[in-house]
Parts: structure tokens; sequence; C-alpha cells
């Protein structure tokens, strides 16, 4: 995870804070993410800056059934099964009806989408319509 200031606008303060982790158990899980997120933030966030930026990457991922098992996994069904119906009320009622309390309800930020690009190859709503008369 990673999150920095404006590195051109010259006389703010300048901070770059970055975290690297690695889970193990290897997991998919909301909720261990959610966890592991945080524990980034507060080890690299400072108070006093202005952020403009942040974001987390993933990588080594990896299909679940392919991950290697650890001796002290418990069982991950009762979570699988959470996530499932969180997935099934987000689906029928929208994004963001039920979230983890440790993700916040207020959303008084807006994802800045004006200048995307398309996602033809990805959404297939979004792909050209061709008609020819």
């Amino acid at each position: 995870m990673f999150f920095h200031t404006n590195g051109f606008k010259t006389g703010a303060g300048q901070y770059q804070g970055a975290w690297r982790m690695a889970l193990h158990p290897i997991t998919a899980g909301s909720l261990e993410l959610l966890a592991a997120a945080r524990r980034g933030v507060e080890a690299a966030w400072r108070d006093g800056y202005a952020y403009t930026k942040a974001g987390i990457m993933l990588d080594d991922l990896i299909a679940a059934e392919l991950r290697p098992r650890t001796l002290f996994e418990g069982d991950t069904d009762r979570r699988d099964r959470l996530m499932t119906a969180l997935d099934e009320v987000n689906g029928k009622f929208g994004k963001f009806t039920a979230v983890p309390a440790a993700q916040g309800f207020r959303r008084d930020w807006k994802m800045r989408a004006e200048n995307r690009s398309p996602a033809w190859t990805t959404r297939i709503d979004e792909v050209p319509l061709v008609r020819a008369d």
C-alpha cells in the first residue's frame, strides 16, 4: 500500500509512505485484507500532510486451490459463506449496501473518473455498437 503528497507542489510538505507485507496464511478474505491494509496505513501514515494519492497493489496472486496450506490455517468455510452473502446483498441492493464496519460508512469523496478510458475489453456494456443499414 502507498500514499503520497503532490510532488509538483513546491512549498508544501512532501511525504511518500509505503508499506509492504506478506499475508500468512495466504487469503482472499476481505476482512483479512482490510485488517492488513489498516496495519500498513497505521505503520506508514504521518499526520500533517495533504495526501493526493493512495492505493493498494497486490502481487503474487494465485488461484485459491493452488495456494500452499499452513499447519495452523483454520477452516475458511464460515468466512467464505459470509463473503458470499455480502456479495449477494451488494449485488442485489447496490454497491456498498453492506460493508465491514472497518471500511467505514461515510462516502464524502468520489473517485474522479471523468477522463477514464473505456473498458471495452472487460465490460460488455461498454463495447461500441456498429450498425450497417
